[in-house]
């Protein structure tokens, strides 16, 4: 997989197919392997992009500077240097945030945002919200990172039929580092942009899971104040819906594309 240096930061990526710049950002402790079904269905149309973030599957970083701000700078660079000038980005959850970020500090490089299982910020309100980062610490303290990959995967990948996924999502998710993986997740919890969302000038697609962790409405009251927001939600999924549910993550996400000017046909 190629590597390209960004801001004293060896970031790696994967890259396949050509047309317009499809960039997938993933999630807290994942890296782009977890949009394999993405890369394969979009690469015949699309030149398509998944970095790894710093700290996040084989790129490096340093956990004192990482921040949600602070990757988007990454990959802001990384375009550069592929000499990029614009692209679709998607992203789910941290990747989401981050895409926020892309669009907030560099709108000339974002044309469309799918933002997937994310809001523009991440402060636990309700308690249920509260519960799963006070749990989520707990397991960071005292479990090890193997067991705490197992227990996520049940979570986010339940039920008959995703015993494979499940299988593959901790042996790429035991892969991480504690500490890099506490930095994240520091990094994540009390973001917030909602007070610099006027800044945001490309059209935006929020995409709910049915069952993600923040309530589809919240979605839906995010979506509403862009003069060019979409909202949709998919029913049965949960927060992992790229690997829960690859088909219909899909099928909506190309009804999306089908959208873009950028795009005649997937």
């Amino acid at each position: 997989m190629p590597t390209c240096q960004c801001v004293n930061t060896s970031i790696h990526y994967q890259r396949e197919g050509n047309g317009p710049t499809l960039l997938l950002l993933h999630g807290l402790g994942s890296s782009h392997r977890d949009w394999q079904a993405q890369i394969d269905a979009f690469k015949s149309n699309f030149d398509v992009i998944a970095p790894d973030f710093p700290l996040h599957g084989e790129s490096n970083g340093d956990i004192h500077t990482f921040s949600l701000p602070y990757c988007a700078r990454i990959i802001h660079a990384l375009l550069d240097e592929l000499e990029v000038e614009q692209a679709i980005v998607i992203g789910i959850s941290m990747g989401g945030m981050v895409g926020l970020e892309l669009a907030i500090h560099h709108p000339q490089k974002v044309a469309r945002l799918a933002v997937v299982n994310a809001l523009a910020e991440c402060k636990p309100r309700r308690w249920n919200e509260w519960w799963m980062l006070l749990s989520r610490r707990f397991l960071l303290a005292y479990v090890s990172v193997e067991n705490i990959a197992k227990l996520m995967a049940k979570q986010l990948l339940p039920g008959k039929g995703l015993e494979e996924a499940r299988k593959n999502a901790v042996a790429r998710w035991s892969r991480n580092d504690r500490e890099s993986y506490i930095a994240a997740f520091n990094a994540v919890i009390n973001w917030s942009v909602t007070g610099r969302l006027a800044a945001v000038r490309c059209p935006i697609f929020i995409l709910s899971a049915e069952h993600d962790y923040t309530p589809v409405g919240a979605k839906k009251v995010l979506a509403y104040i862009y003069p060019e927001g979409e909202m949709d939600c998919l029913n049965g999924a949960h927060h992992l819906a790229p690997l829960e549910a690859p088909e219909q993550f899909n099928q909506r996400l190309s009804l999306w594309l089908l959208n873009s000017e950028h795009v005649s046909s997937v």
